[in-house]
């Protein structure tokens, strides 16, 4: 096993009086068999940029890496990059044993060599973000099976946040402009067979120096001859110079356009209530994202066996129908979710409120919203038990109090006719 541990640390001057330090970056490099059977042998390479630390920017980033490399729920606890690449390695040698060997070699492969590599690389930082890229191809060569993704992400670095679409004023529009590139860089053809004309959304933007960058590693192997004549996955590119009217003025603020300069703060070591936090703002964007990227198939995985969804008692099959029906008939349907108060309810509840300003139909609206999540018991992982908003529940108090009231009155009748009788 080949291991290079490499810390670096640079301190940028930012202003006169301030300073934004950069993350510090443990490097490993792995290049391990984990298990070998006859001719076959299954081989873990890592080649990670791992970020150390106890700031608010490291620690959503570390919760990022084991939520892609180990578990989707992260418990919020500190795993260092040797603890992670440990278990990596773990559940590598796990899941390609020789057992499997074995049984792959009954079908009739008299060779297959498995090969799994392992990418994280910092893309860029300045002292206001972080990005980093998550990247993984794996080749079964007796079986000739391959796939392969990438998966983005920029981090503001004062207090951690992930810096999604709602740095966008339209998701809708971008999808334009990124579409139209497309076909400029595919051909008409060449974006038809890219994605069968319909190119979805990335998982995430890349924020860099210069623009904003957008992976569909995951269609990489749509178009072989992409990556196979590049090296690279399939991406678009757009300056921000071109898209200076789609970006919010939070995103121009962290950018640095457009004379936009908020005040920087050094980031502190996080505490348990910063880390809940934090948490749960990966929560709400991510269930932002389901909705604005159409992921309608992912919703029963956030949301608990049975929902209290507005005010209706769902199963999280009936939600996720109830999702998909209602953004088909509305394809202009956007959400971004901000302003995110955190409350413990007790020990399995958490109170998640925030406002959510909504696009449909050509209207924009904000709602006053909330999310209760319920924890399996040991916090590692959380779903939606209750959804709802303040306009929701107003109207449903008005309701029942409308109802109680026909009731008492029903009731105080029918009492006054029993003594006249």
């Amino acid at each position: 096993m080949k291991l290079k541990v490499i810390f670096l640390i640079v301190t940028l001057c930012w202003g006169v009086s301030s300073q934004a330090q950069q993350l510090p970056i443990v490097k490993y490099d792995i290049d391990k068999v984990t298990a070998k059977w006859k001719n076959m042998e299954a081989r873990l390479t890592i080649d990670a940029d791992y970020p150390d630390g106890n700031t608010p920017v490291a620690r959503t980033l570390q919760r990022w890496l084991y939520e892609l490399f180990i578990s989707r729920h992260f418990n919020g606890q500190t795993i260092t990059g040797k603890q992670l690449m440990e278990r990596v390695e773990a559940n590598f040698r796990e899941a390609n044993s020789v057992e499997e060997m074995k049984r792959f070699a009954e079908d009739g492969a008299e060779e297959g060599n498995w090969f799994f590599n392992y990418r994280v690389k910092k893309e860029y930082e300045s002292n206001r973000i972080a990005s980093f890229t998550y990247s993984w191809d794996a080749f079964q060569v007796g079986n000739a099976t391959s796939s392969a993704n990438i998966i983005d992400i920029s981090v503001c670095k004062t207090d951690g946040r992930i810096l999604g679409w709602e740095m966008f004023t339209s998701v809708r529009q971008l999808k334009k402009v990124l579409d139209k590139q497309l076909v400029e860089k595919f051909g008409k053809e060449g974006a038809d067979l890219y994605l069968a004309g319909t190119p979805p959304m990335p998982f995430a933007p890349l924020f860099l120096k210069d623009g904003v960058r957008f992976d569909f590693g995951n269609y990489s192997f749509v178009v072989p001859h992409v990556y196979e004549e590049t090296g690279e996955y399939p991406y678009a590119f757009l300056k921000y110079a071109d898209i200076l009217h789609l970006l919010t003025d939070e995103a121009k603020a962290l950018l640095s356009l457009s004379g936009h300069s908020p005040s920087l703060n050094e980031p502190e070591p996080a505490s348990d209530s910063q880390v809940k936090v934090q948490l749960f703002r990966a929560y709400l964007k991510n269930w932002d994202n389901l909705h604005n990227l159409r992921k309608t198939d992912d919703f029963q995985l956030d949301y608990a066996p049975n929902v209290d969804y507005y005010g209706m008692k769902m199963s999280k099959e009936k939600v996720q129908q109830s999702k998909a029906a209602f953004l088909q008939k509305t394809p202009d349907y956007e959400q971004v979710s901000y302003r995110l108060k955190v409350t413990k309810m007790d020990a399995r509840h958490v109170r998640c409120d925030f406002l959510k300003r909504t696009i449909a139909n050509g209207k924009t609206r904000v709602y006053p919203s909330y999310l209760i999540y319920v924890t399996n018991g040991d916090g590692s992982s959380w779903q939606i038990e209750r959804e709802s908003d303040q306009v929701t529940d107003k109207n449903l108090e008005m309701k029942f109090r409308a109802n109680e009231g026909r009731d008492k009155l029903a009731w105080s009748m029918l009492s006054a006719a029993e003594i006249h009788e």
